[in-house]
């Protein structure tokens, strides 16, 4: 019985879930679209002691990538340690990161939030966010 619960879970943690869940049961993304650009994140492995995952940020035309931050809260409050590297790509911006799993309440989830920076030609800024949480 212990087995089934074990694998039960572990199917559970995987994917949003939906018609639109075109990745592998343990991939999962979120995008949000602003007027500013676009932020996607997706949430790709549960390795021991890390959720990886990759945020990938995109200024629209007249806006320019200032930074990103990603951070992960659990329901209560408590940050969890989230260690950002950029990489090369296709993306604006692209940030891989690893947040430090630790011990998770029964029934809470970890929110997982990227916030982009942009500023336009102008000067003008504007603060966007993604957000996903896990398990979904």
């Amino acid at each position: 019985m212990a087995a089934l619960a074990g694998l039960f879970l572990f199917a559970s943690c995987g994917g949003g879930g939906g018609e639109e869940d075109a990745g592998s049961a343990t991939e999962t993304a979120q995008e949000a679209i602003y007027e500013e650009g676009a932020i996607r994140m997706e949430i790709e492995m549960l390795d021991t002691g890390l959720l990886k995952g990759h945020s990938y940020v995109d200024a629209a035309e007249g806006w320019s990538v200032e930074g990103v931050n990603v951070t992960a809260v659990i329901d209560d409050g408590t940050e969890w340690g989230v260690i950002e590297i950029r990489e090369q790509g296709e993306a604006d911006s692209v940030t891989f990161f690893e947040v430090q799993v630790q011990e998770l309440p029964r029934g809470q989830q970890v929110t997982v939030t990227t916030t982009a920076f942009f500023r336009d030609a102008g000067g003008l800024s504007a603060e966007r966010t993604a957000v996903d949480k896990w398990p979904p």
